[in-house]
This record gives structure tokens, sequence and C-alpha cells, in this order.
């Protein structure tokens, strides 16, 4: 990534990620095994489910996505493994959390579900299509969107729009459930199958500017906080919020400290001020206004529909 690309990496105090070679990747693999034999019965359930009813989706290749998210710690990695196929059951249930997170053909958000075997968790049902059109419509609300851009150390960039939420009530929790299921889907998007966003992750800016108080929902915050820091595969950089409403210092922050973990805490900047100074802010951290969304007065133009 060049000279600035390696100051920009050094920016949120991310190790490196170690070698790759195969020899190294050979025990890592066999170390990790090892780890999700150890775990206790009930924090691996999902995980032996998930070898046994997608054999094919945990393989060598999704094992690895844990492994580089935890820098190779077969321990931390092992754990996270059981935290998340524990989670993607709990929101995808049993008959679609086995299917690969993709839309169309045999995904877990097709709308019309069909496999080519006869198997009872196989079958569609009318909550199977309830939860795939809840999750269409977290998705169609554009709350949190792939920017397709990166900053100057490589990480993708993910923006966040809260005023977005505006479209779901929170009072229904399929509807929170739905927007909870749009990030795992946005975020799987991301990582499978991309190497380098697996090794060095991603920088999240949030733009509440628009952001009402009747907006808050602190379960969905903590579900989804939980899926970033414990269960998905990713690794997050940092959280700039920019350009923040009044309120969110008193009653937004302190929630966001209560459900993230202290290591992502320390990676929290808030930029306030004009359009210019929150730019001049964002560049210092490898964050050019060519790779940032217009709504912040970058160059991106994001487009949900066509996404």
């Amino acid at each position: 990534v060049g000279r600035v690309g390696q100051i920009a990496l050094n920016l949120y105090s991310q190790r490196p990620q170690p070698e790759e070679t195969p020899e190294f990747l050979s025990k890592s693999q066999s170390e990790l095994l090892e780890e999700l034999d150890k775990l206790p019965d009930e924090k691996k359930a999902g995980w032996l489910k998930a070898k046994e009813k997608c054999p094919t989706l945990v393989g060598e290749v999704h094992r690895l996505m844990f492994l580089r998210c935890e820098l190779f710690n077969a321990e931390l990695a092992a754990l996270r493994i059981g935290k998340y196929w524990n989670r993607r059951i709990e929101l995808f249930g049993e008959n679609r959390s086995f299917k690969p997170l993709h839309l169309g053909g045999d995904g877990a958000l097709s709308s019309t579900h069909s496999s080519s075997d006869n198997s009872e968790h196989d079958k569609p049902n009318s909550e199977d299509e309830d939860m795939v059109q809840y999750t269409l419509k977290g998705l169609y609300l554009g709350f949190i969107r792939p920017t397709e851009t990166h900053d100057a150390g490589g990480r993708v960039i993910l923006f966040i729009d809260p005023s977005r939420l505006a479209g779901y009530d929170k009072n229904n929790n399929d509807e929170r459930l739905g927007v909870a299921r749009a990030l795992w889907y946005v975020l799987h998007n991301l990582i499978e199958g991309n190497d380098s966003v697996q090794k060095l992750g991603m920088i999240a800016v949030v733009y509440p500017h628009h952001f009402k108080k009747s907006l808050i929902d602190r379960k969905l915050m903590k579900m989804n906080m939980e899926s970033i820091s414990g269960c998905v595969p990713i690794r997050m950089g940092g959280f700039h919020i920019c350009h923040p409403p009044w309120f969110f210092g008193k009653i937004i922050f302190p929630i966001m400290k209560m459900v993230m973990p202290e290591r992502m805490r320390k990676r929290v900047r808030v930029h306030s001020g004009s359009e210019e100074k929150v730019l001049g802010n964002l560049k210092e951290f490898g964050l050019s206004q060519e790779v940032l969304p217009s709504e912040i007065g970058g160059d991106v133009i994001l487009d949900t529909d066509l996404w």
C-alpha cells in the first residue's frame, strides 16, 4: 500500500497480519480444529450443526476468515466461530442459516427457497418467507452501505446513515431482526472471497447528522455491535462519526460505550464543524474526498437501489 498506506495502517494501532506460508496455514488450521473441539458443547452447538448440514460452507476457506480476523490466534478464532454459528442460527433460523448468505439461487435470502433434496430443514414455509421479506426491507433502507472504495491503508469503507432507520418500526422485533440480518448480508458481501478485506479490515464512516432521538434503538445497537465485535470475522479499523447531532454526546455515545468493547471504543473519532473541516480531519486518517460519499462532501455517489 506504499508509505502513505503504511502510515494509515498504523493509525488505529492494528497489528499486521503474519506471513501466510503453506506450512503456517496448515499448522494454523490444525490448531483451530483442536481449539474448536475443546469448546464447551453449548459454545460449539451451532458449529457442530453447520458441520453436519453444510460441510461445504465451513471448510478451510471459511475457517481462514476467522483466523485472519484474530491474527491466527487459534483459541480466539475458535471462540468467534462458536459465537458466529450460534448467532447465525438465531438470526436466520434452522431452515436458512445453513445456506450461503446471498440473494437468489440457493441463497439464504432467496425469496423462493428451493433445494435439490427433500430434507426437512430445506422445506420452505411462511415463516421463512417473512424472514426474507423483513431482511430485504432492512437492506433497502440503506442504513449501511459499502462505498466500494478504500482508505489509504487499503481498508474497505462502510458508510452508515442511522437516519435511514426512520423507515422501520423499532417496536416490531421482526423488523429489528431484518435490519440485523441486513448487516450480516452486507458484511459477508464484503469479506467472502476477498483476501484483502479479510486481512486489512474495514473503516466505518457514520453520518448521524439527520438522526432523531425517536429512532434510538438500544436493542438493535447492541445486536449489531455484538455481531461486529464478536461474531462476524471482520477487522474493524475505526469508527468516524461525522457531523453528529447535538444530543450525540449526551445520549448516543454513552450507549455506544456500553455495547462497544474497550479496544473498539478507543478507535472512535468524532468530527464536527464545517464540511471543509470534517473532510480535512478525515484526510488525516487516510480518507480523502475521492473515497468518501457525497452525503458528507465526498465524490462517491451511493445508489442503494442499484447496489
